[in-house]
């Protein structure tokens, strides 16, 4: 009975962790990434120094040995070499220098300037760049960070079993009760609304039969509410599936609550026509008997319910209290009832949704506070017979 909100409630728990960490992660990525990148930029800068004193160096012993012509290796950086008036003497750059600085990054690409002690060969400024290789940065940062993700997911997950294990044991705890409580209602209620029918039928003195009028719609409440406690909790029994009149199926749902409609004074206005569906009966009695159930039960004394039944669709419209957009968000929750003084266990419309889906049925509700409301079954019309 509880099951599914468990798995949810495991399922959200697992998405939060997966979600935090996934966040920690990128986090913990981002700042793992700018340490690097600046350890491998300084390393970098340490080796453009090193290589712009060797250049420097170069030009010196080109202008000694009166050299007609500048040979470097340039198979590492791309180099740019400016007179005085920086103007290029030779430049393998596509972009213009940034003469403001003495180093910067533009597109990934470091740039390292030098001015010369000595204009040797007529160069005063020199500016070598080397591509910034992230990619090995990332690399490294996948291998470390990825297998370690996986890990955490898995010890989270095992975590998350071992933390609902107690919430399983409790809920498993009262599905079990339940059972046994649903086992042992049957036969005292069946007492209580036999001998409540035979008492009506004899007595004669009105504020008895109102009393006992008050038996029966109570009796017929804890029988209703039985009914959903077999649904929920013992699936073992197989539904047969077979053409169903609708119609009268809903004529013997309403008069399980005759006692009730003439106790509140309600109007009740039937327009039936002839459907036959295939489905099982007792599945869609459940269906038909929880929507008349809160037809009944949230209706105002003296008010009104209108049945409509076409090929298309069953519609089950009151002058109830209605309910306000806030409510109508929560009324397929479990246990929730519309007011706290009302009987029920507020499972009814878990059963009704149920039921939807085993058959492929569609739920339509409309509601406005103090109204009244208006609930639509519609069917497909692969079920028509």
């Amino acid at each position: 009975m509880h099951e599914p909100f468990l798995k949810a409630t495991l399922r959200q728990f697992q998405l939060l962790y997966l979600g935090s960490m996934g966040l920690l992660f990128l986090v913990l990525a981002f700042f793992v990434y700018t340490i690097e990148k600046e350890q491998l930029i300084a390393k970098e800068m340490r080796s453009m120094n090193t290589y712009l004193s060797l250049l420097e160096n170069q030009l010196k012993e080109h202008q000694l040995h009166y050299s007609k012509e500048i040979r470097i290796d340039t198979k590492e950086y791309a180099i740019a070499l400016y007179d005085i008036d920086r103007i290029p003497i030779a430049t393998q750059l596509k972009e213009k220098p940034d003469w403001t600085n003495t180093v910067w990054i533009n597109e990934g690409i470091l740039y390292s300037r030098h001015t010369l002690s000595a204009y040797f060969l007529g160069v005063a400024n020199v500016i070598i760049a080397k591509k910034i290789d992230s990619v090995t940065i990332i690399q490294h940062l996948a291998a470390l960070l990825i297998p370690l993700f996986f890990i955490m997911v898995i010890v989270g997950w095992i975590l998350s079993r071992i933390a609902f294990k107690p919430a399983q044991k409790a809920f498993d705890t009262i599905d079990t009760f339940i059972q046994h409580a649903t086992h042992d209602l049957n036969t005292p209620i069946a007492a209580i609304l036999s001998n409540s029918r035979i008492l009506e039928e004899k007595m004669t003195d009105p504020t008895l039969l109102r009393l006992t009028q008050r038996i029966i719609i109570g009796a017929k409440t804890l029988n209703a509410l039985y009914d959903d406690l077999v649904y929920l909790n013992f699936q073992t029994k197989t539904h047969v599936v077979k053409p169903e009149p609708i119609d009268q199926l809903i004529q013997e749902q309403l008069s399980l609550f005759d006692t009730l409609c003439e106790y509140k004074k309600l109007t009740v206005t039937t327009r039936l026509s002839a459907v036959m569906l295939r489905v099982s009966s007792d599945e869609f009695q459940r269906l038909i008997n929880n929507l008349l159930s809160n037809a009944v039960k949230y209706n105002k004394s003296n008010g009104w319910i209108t049945l409509t039944l076409t090929d298309e669709y069953l519609s089950i419209k009151d002058g109830g209290i209605g309910l306000s957009e806030e409510e109508k968000s929560k009324i397929f929750e479990r246990y929730w009832r519309v007011g706290s003084f009302e009987t029920g266990l507020g499972i009814g419309m878990e059963i009704v949704v149920r039921v939807c889906k085993v058959y492929g049925l569609t739920l339509t509700i409309d509601s406005e506070k103090n109204q009244g409301s208006e609930i639509i079954v519609r069917w497909p019309k692969s079920l028509l017979v």
